[in-house]
């Protein structure tokens, strides 16, 4: 199995929306072939917030992200986020 971690820290007064954009997209992703669990993690009292997507194998999440990579565009996340996203990627075992 594989898995993606996208880490984001939301500009002040952006963190529900963030995290509205990030429980979307998960949705979607949960919907792609080879997705086996998509979830959204949120800083208790704080501004960041944590995507984990597990998929059964690297290109099979790739596929995913491309396929719902909409649904996090048009939440206009340039606007919500307060620096730069860390993506990072491991594999499960």
């Amino acid at each position: 199995m594989f898995c993606g971690m996208a880490t984001n820290t939301a500009r002040k007064g952006g963190e529900e929306k963030l995290v509205l954009a990030a429980i979307e997209h998960a949705a979607a992703l949960r919907q792609q072939p080879g997705c086996i669990a998509a979830y959204v993690l949120t800083e208790r009292d704080g501004p960041t917030q944590v995507s984990l997507s597990i998929f059964e194998n690297e290109d099979a999440l790739y596929r995913g992200v491309d396929a719902t990579r909409s649904v996090i565009t048009k939440h206009h996340l340039e606007q919500i986020l307060d620096g730069p996203s860390s993506f990072r990627l491991f594999d499960v075992r």
